[in-house]
């Protein structure tokens, strides 16, 4: 048990690392025509029964012509905080094995109030950004004819075969780094904070895979962002945990270096 296996320590901070990546690059894989193009479509097509074809021909497509290609998703992306909090957490233990165990306290404690406070001040933001999308997006949805039909033409298409494969990627890469983890060295279960972490990622990404797939696509968007507020709103609260950790451990360290010196002046002395 108190065997360090390096390499499978370094392969779980890559798994972890990749993990992040492909949440924060989740953005930039899209497979849908531009909204302008959705909404020249829209136009195309017969107006719906009790609805004046002059009044669909008022809808503007200039003002969607340099929008994204797709609605690039909030639910994984808000991934990356959790991801992105347990890949500091794997660093932070990888770390001894780079700069010995002298100067780990003092980073360690650093580290983890920045890395806590980022999570904390971005998980609000998202929050908030995914709670007024939603509002959006509802609605829109529940305003016919025409909100209905805007909220078809800019949110009705959302590409869940590229979500779906991403959350599958990502729940393999953080599974791997978890066993690898345990691997490097068995101890690592004894410490509850990092096992709740883990556990935590590997379930706000199984949430958003379920909400992913589990309504019709047109509504995709709108769990996506309920997929996004959860996974925030979890993310904030352990960038407090995390923030409390770090402040109490480099309080500890300085009390513990003051009475290291307190006793070398009494020696002197």
């Amino acid at each position: 048990m108190n065997e360090l296996r390096p390499w499978a320590l370094w392969l779980s901070l890559l798994a972890v690392t990749l993990s992040l990546l492909v949440c924060v690059g989740s953005s930039l894989v899209t497979d849908a025509p531009p909204l302008g193009e959705r909404l020249e479509q829209l136009r195309a097509q017969p107006a719906p029964d009790g609805v004046d074809e002059d009044d669909v021909e008022e809808l503007e497509v200039s003002q969607f012509a340099d929008a994204p290609s797709d609605p690039p998703g909030l639910g994984i992306p808000a991934l990356a905080l959790i991801s992105g909090l347990l890949l500091v957490t794997v660093a932070l233990a990888t770390l001894p094995l780079v700069v010995g165990n002298k100067v780990t306290g003092m980073v360690q404690g650093i580290v983890s109030v920045l890395a806590g406070l980022a999570a904390l001040i971005l998980g609000i933001i998202l929050a908030i950004v995914a709670f007024v999308a939603l509002l959006l997006m509802v609605g829109l949805l529940l305003s016919p004819p025409f909100g209905t039909l805007a909220y078809l033409a800019v949110f009705g298409f959302f590409d869940t075969g590229t979500s779906l494969a991403l959350l599958a990627l990502i729940l393999f890469l953080q599974i791997a780094g978890a066993v690898l983890l345990v691997v490097a060295q068995q101890r690592f279960l004894l410490s509850k904070g990092l096992v709740l972490l883990i556990l935590t990622a590997l379930l706000l990404t199984v949430i958003t895979l379920v909400l992913h797939s589990v309504v019709p696509v047109i509504l995709v968007s709108i769990t996506d962002a309920i997929a996004a507020i959860v996974a925030a709103l979890v993310a904030a609260i352990w960038g407090i945990a995390v923030l409390i950790g770090g402040i109490i451990s480099i309080v500890k360290l300085i009390l513990a270096l003051r009475q290291a010196g307190g006793r070398q002046d009494e020696r002197e002395a």
